[in-house]
């Protein structure tokens, strides 16, 4: 069943599960946040494809998330700073400009479940991938390791892996698309591997460059 939701495109990928702090200052999006405080809804997050987050014909992509308010402060000045989380997926049937910002008539979207079997040795598979990864990037900024403490749940770890990766928002909308946690927890070990493999060699370079200017 579709359903008319307001719709916030942005630069960033909102995923299930996951915070994000946004501030509101533009006027069309604070009309928008009185119109859900009013009726007591959240709106849409989805990543922008072409276009800029303060440009109104921005277009955006067809898979978002739903905003769910956690914390809204408003300012004296009519901004508002609010925290959400993201809910329900949903893809985007048809996009109306009646109002001053974009509403989208939409259908949620619902994963589809897996093999527990192989869920399980994914889950093991990007976990360690995930804390390679994460020591990686800690050595790039001269920092010590740290064991992360990951969920046990399949495809609450996707939606994190796939949030916490530096990588381009393409990549990131690429996975907010799959609909299986199975399909991502893959996608997220291939990228994974790719982005260690880069670290690797950053870290290489940057040995190598030290050695060069280092005293004898």
């Amino acid at each position: 069943m579709a359903v008319e939701i307001p719709l916030f495109p942005l630069g960033v990928v909102l995923f299930p599960h996951m915070p994000l702090p946004l501030h509101i200052f533009e006027e069309r999006y604070r009309e928008m946040m009185r119109d859900c405080q009013e009726k007591g809804v959240g709106f849409g997050v989805v990543a922008i494809r072409e276009g800029r987050e303060v440009d109104a014909v921005a277009e955006p992509f067809r898979v978002g998330t739903l905003a769910q308010l956690r914390s809204v402060e408003r300012l004296e000045d009519g901004r508002f700073n609010i925290l959400v989380t993201g809910a329900t997926r949903y893809h985007i049937a048809r996009v109306s400009l009646e109002r001053s910002y974009l509403v989208g008539e939409v259908q949620f979207l619902e994963d589809r479940s897996g093999d527990p079997t192989r869920l399980i040795s994914l889950r093991g598979w990007v976990a360690g991938a995930f804390q390679r990864y994460a020591d990686e990037l800690r050595r790039l900024a001269d920092e010590a390791p740290t064991t992360l403490e990951l969920p046990d749940d399949p495809e609450l770890l996707s939606y994190l892996v796939a949030a916490t990766m530096q990588v381009e928002v393409a990549r990131k909308q690429e996975l907010l698309e799959i609909d299986s946690a199975e399909d991502r927890l893959r996608a997220c070990l291939t990228l994974l591997r790719r982005e260690v493999v880069l670290l690797d060699r950053m870290l290489a370079r940057r040995d190598v460059r030290a050695e060069a200017i280092s005293p004898n």
